[in-house]
């Protein structure tokens, strides 16, 4: 079985389908699998790091209103087409799976002219141009939420939740706590910075450190590229203190990733869909600061409806409203323990597994395993 795994420019159509990679290549160990992805995002590394053979193809972002960048969008559309075309035919895969993004909407359309099984995914609340793209041409369709089947085909949708990376529910919080010299007896802040957004939200928290963390510790993941030195602290008569209880680190692979969720009381986070998911699977009590005008207010109005989520509005809302909001939420125990409660009924803590057994039957219609 070949299956071909794309998407990319930011981590958001990433880490569902690396959950999906682990646990059918935990499973089936002979099937070959390859990413498909844009030459500069993110999801190369990504996929190095899961020892995930990657290729990159032309990928055109199509924009709902008039730009000039439509005209040079058509030529790198048509690119990543011929592109794909060669690709699928060196490859030959059995399947094709994505969660959006653009580059995989030329990579699925000739997947559909060459008659092969394809998957889509869709995650975020708002349903994405690339998705819709595809929607007509794919085999299947898979929704984190049960009312986005009313979007789609019904007769090629299936409500399954967003799928997590299994390792992550396996997480140890001593050994957190070791790693980054915590101590025990202060609450934990874990800021979960995340890739393309994360600088604003970066400065938010540098900016107000000295205010909230007289209450707490805090794991700050900056995002590569997107840290803010620490020096800049360098003489404030803080100094010591702030080094102490303010932890910043770039990335955290899954190994340590794991450990800092389970050792977090908060969590401070963007409002991807695939964070989101991973944090109400765990049911994490989460401040949630949106990017402003994108898909990611829909995401987070919908967890906070339906968990009391906190959110932080970067555009209409101050400094001081978001150090009140952490500083209520660490004080009061009992909100925090409901929040987290609620979460844990969001996301199916099934999806992983009801996806690859999707996927297992497919092949067992092409190879009979």
């Amino acid at each position: 079985m070949r299956v071909i795994f794309s998407g990319g420019g930011t981590l958001g159509p990433v880490m569902p389908l690396i959950a999906i990679y682990q646990e059918l290549k935990n499973k089936y160990p002979e099937w070959e699998f390859l990413w498909v992805g844009t030459k500069k995002g993110p999801e190369k590394n990504i996929a190095a790091k899961y020892d995930l053979p990657f290729e990159y193809i032309s990928s055109a972002k199509l924009r709902r209103y008039n730009s000039w960048q439509n005209f040079f969008a058509v030529f790198l559309f048509l690119a990543g087409f011929i592109q794909s075309w060669k690709l699928i035919k060196k490859f030959r895969p059995d399947l094709l799976i994505s969660a959006g993004g653009f580059v995989s909407v030329p990579l699925h359309w000739v997947a559909w002219l060459l008659k092969k099984t394809t998957i889509i995914h869709q995650q975020d609340i708002e349903i994405g141009l690339a998705n819709k793209l595809m929607a007509k041409t794919t085999d299947f369709i898979t929704t984190s939420f049960e009312h986005q089947k009313k979007n789609f085909s019904t007769d090629k949708t299936i409500w399954i939740g967003n799928p997590v990376r299994a390792g992550l529910l396996r997480g140890d919080k001593q050994a957190a706590m070791s790693h980054f010299d915590l101590d025990p007896n202060l609450l934990t802040v874990f800021v979960l910075g995340g890739g393309t957004g994360a600088l604003s939200l970066n400065k938010l928290i540098t900016n107000n450190l000295v205010e909230f963390i007289r209450h707490c510790q805090v794991i700050h993941m900056t995002g590569i590229g997107k840290e803010l030195s620490i020096p800049l602290f360098r003489g404030h008569p803080d100094d010591k203190f702030l080094r102490e209880r303010y932890h910043p680190v770039r990335f955290l692979d899954e190994d340590l990733l794991k450990n800092v969720f389970a050792a977090a009381d908060l969590v401070i986070s963007r409002a991807g869909l695939s964070a989101l998911s991973e944090l109400a699977v765990l049911g994490k009590p989460t401040v949630i600061v949106p990017i402003a005008k994108t898909h990611q207010v829909a995401n987070a109005e919908y967890f906070s409806k339906r968990s009391g989520a906190m959110i932080f509005y970067e555009d209409s809302m101050g400094a001081v409203d978001f150090v009140k909001i952490i500083n209520e939420l660490l004080k009061d125990n009992h909100e925090r323990l409901m929040i987290g409660h609620k979460m844990l009924k969001i996301i199916p803590r099934t999806a992983l597994q009801k996806m690859c057994l999707m996927i297992e039957e497919i092949a067992k219609t092409k190879w009979k395993i």
